[in-house]
């Protein structure tokens, strides 16, 4: 996710805000019998918590992958490096279906996430003698540090770093990237922990009903479709779009790894997820069985469409074609990736914000 302008005025109003709104004197609630209330329980239940939890367990994975390359450089444990960072990335891009709470509130996702790297100061950063501990790491910019300056060290240019090309300064820099991503999914994580006081996850579960952040329960409803909406948006509209109209590859998400389609899916697929309220095949009730109960056509149709957005990308996926490839080579597929996309989107916007303003009841 590229980073938001935020002033640091609004960084303070928001941290005030959320150490109000997670104030431990605000207490679990059970579902009410209500389907929206059953819903509000079972979303961090079923997919906050275990999205969260997996993305920093496969964060720690990767720290030690990385802490094993660097202490013995091989071929087969940058292979292995590699592979925990695509597997940590997975996990990440599923939860952008809802992102939303903690992540956006104290800037996990731009910590994280931002792209593209800035190659250039990344570059000066590592013929410079700046100290490159853990902490020196937390206060880069955002565009210096996280998933993509890890990639650019492990992956290369072109993907096509080899291990013996790994400087000891890279070895340095890379060790205290892996560890400060890993920090940070762990803060990520208990921010809505069930098991850490004022966690999140009672903002949601508690809406409508003494919830500071959803004072109704149609704000948690109106947050989570949003989401659903702004992924769209920022796939097809942003990720794909400007490499695409610019024909400059080095624009691309994950340019370095070649991992820029399958982050796109997952997007998507994390759509599915955040409507199905299910991860990893765990599943309770959701806004699809709400939509369901009152208006099976609707329901049909957005399932439907997140399915057809998902295998959208199987043209190039299927055939080998990275999007680093693809934006020169094969424009009509991504033109058509996009439309689908599109299509999902207009539909979230539209008819399932209309429905939940017209059937979410406090």
């Amino acid at each position: 996710m590229k980073t938001k302008i935020i002033t640091l005025i609004c960084i303070a109003a928001i941290a005030v805000t959320f150490s109000r709104c997670s104030k431990a004197s605000l207490t679990p609630t059970t579902a009410d019998g209500t389907l929206e209330g059953q819903i509000l329980a079972d979303f961090p239940t079923n997919l906050a918590n275990p999205n969260y939890l997996d993305i920093e367990t496969k964060a720690g994975i990767m720290n030690d992958a990385i802490a094993t390359l660097i202490a013995t450089p091989t071929d087969g444990n940058l292979k292995a490096a590699q592979t925990a960072w695509k597997n940590t990335r997975a996990a990440w891009e599923s939860c952008e279906g809802y992102l939303f709470g903690p992540v956006e509130d104290f800037n996990y996702d731009p910590t994280m996430d931002d792209w593209p790297v800035n190659k250039t100061d990344l570059d000066v950063l590592l013929a410079s003698s700046n100290p490159l501990a853990v902490a020196d790491i937390d206060t880069l910019g955002t565009t210096l540090k996280g998933f993509h300056a890890i990639e650019y060290v492990i992956f290369g240019v072109g993907s096509t770093k080899k291990v013996a090309q790994i400087t000891a300064r890279e070895k340095v820099y890379l060790s205290s990237l892996a560890q400060s991503l890993y920090n940070t999914t762990k803060e990520l994580r208990n921010s809505w922990d069930p098991s850490q006081s004022g966690n999140f996850s009672l903002q949601v579960t508690n809406a409508g009903k003494g919830s500071t952040r959803f004072t109704t329960r149609l704000d948690f409803f109106k947050a989570l479709v949003g989401s659903m909406a702004d992924i769209c948006n920022e796939v097809a509209n942003e990720k794909m779009q400007t490499p695409y109209a610019a024909k400059d590859s080095t624009l691309d998400e994950s340019s370095f790894s070649h991992n820029s389609v399958t982050d796109f899916t997952n997007n998507i697929q994390g759509i599915g997820n955040a409507y199905l309220s299910t991860y990893n095949s765990t599943g309770g009730h959701s806004l699809s069985e709400l939509v369901k109960s009152k208006k099976s056509s609707l329901d049909a149709t957005i399932q439907a469409q997140i399915k057809a957005a998902v295998s959208s990308f199987d043209v190039l996926s299927k055939n080998n074609i990275t999007y680093e490839k693809a934006i020169y080579s094969n424009r009509a597929q991504v033109v058509a990736i996009q439309n689908t996309i599109n299509t999902l989107k207009a539909t979230l916007d539209g008819d399932l914000t209309d429905f939940i303003q017209a059937n979410i009841k406090d």
